[in-house]
Formats: C-alpha cells, structure tokens, sequence
C-alpha cells in the first residue's frame, strides 16, 4: 500500500524547514550567476554595483545581513570605481 494511504504515526515535516533547506542551496549558484554576469562590467558602468547588491539581497532574503555584506563588499568597490570615473573624465 502506498505510504500515502497508510494509517498511523507519519512523520512531520515542517514546510518552512524545507523551504529553508532549498533556498540554502540554490542561494550560492545564483549568487555566482549574478557575479558572473555583473562584474565584469563595474569598471564601465559602477551602478551595476548597486544593482550587484539588490540582486544578492534579494537572492538572501536578509536584509541586514545584507546591507552589512554591501558596505563591507560593495561600497568600497563603488567609491574606488566613482572615484576613477572622476579622474578619467577630469582629464
């Protein structure tokens, strides 16, 4: 007989912990998408950096843990990148 069918104790299973456990494995192969299709332009275009960031925040659904991995990450990146834009375009 199908377990389906079957009467008695069946084990619980908590959705959200299942839900969790997918997320966690799919999170690093979209970060690494989204790091292999944004990068290699923030020296052309540095408001992909933003972009690179909203993109891993909502990939995280965290946004603390987040924003702090932004201002760690990514706000260092985009000044260093502002700041030779500047300088090409002021000479």
């Amino acid at each position: 007989m199908p377990r389906s069918r079957r009467k008695g104790q069946q084990p619980q299973v908590d959705i959200d912990d299942v839900i969790k456990a997918v997320r966690r494995e799919f999170q690093g192969p979209v970060n690494k998408t989204i790091d292999r299709l944004l990068h290699p332009y923030f020296h052309q275009y540095p408001f992909l950096i933003i972009i690179d960031g909203l993109l891993h925040g909502l990939n995280e659904m965290d946004p603390a843990t987040s924003i702090k991995k932004f201002v760690k990450y990514g706000l260092p990146k985009l000044i260093e990148e502002c700041e030779r834009y500047a300088k090409k375009n002021a000479e």
